[in-house]
């Protein structure tokens, strides 16, 4: 699968220099992932990510934190969090807070948010230029580096 990306705070960059092993397991589950994209396909991509990111020894719906077990995030290794977002535009904002909040309490160093690429066909699909104009937006409250992915289908 291939991907279009946005790096915020220099996510990429830190990901792939101090976290390295989890930055190859999500290239190699976004290489694996083969599933058709946008609503209404099976397996969804979200399932089929989240499936090869565990076997890469990724944990699930892990707590943001012990005092704060009601907010979970989709997949974390170490102190990197990944939040595959495919259905809900506004759901990236709690995303953001949750960040927010695991990295302020010293719990994750850094985020990936999978969403879609803005070639992906669909309406009310969260997609890589929204993401990023958010993010640009709460540039001076979300201290917390973000590497966004936006899946894209193969040519």
């Amino acid at each position: 699968m291939s991907y279009s990306e946005y790096e915020f705070k220099f996510a990429k960059t830190i990901l792939q220099r101090h976290f390295s092993e989890q930055y190859e397991d999500i290239l190699l589950a976004l290489g694996a992932l083969r599933t058709p994209l946008g609503r209404g396909v099976r397996p969804t991509p979200a399932v089929a990510l989240a499936e090869q990111l565990t076997a890469r020894g990724w944990e699930r719906e892990q707590p943001v934190s012990p005092e704060h077990t009601h907010l979970r995030f989709d997949l974390v290794k170490g102190e990197v969090a990944v939040e595959i977002q495919l259905s809900d535009p506004a759901d990236c904002s709690n995303d953001f807070l949750k960040f927010l909040l695991a990295h302020n309490l010293g719990r994750i160093a850094l985020d990936v948010e999978i969403v879609y690429d803005d070639g992906v066909c669909g309406r009310n699909l969260p997609r890589l230029s929204k993401v990023r104009r958010d993010l640009e937006t709460y540039r001076s409250v979300l201290a917390c580096p973000v590497w966004v992915v936006g899946l894209r289908a193969d040519s």
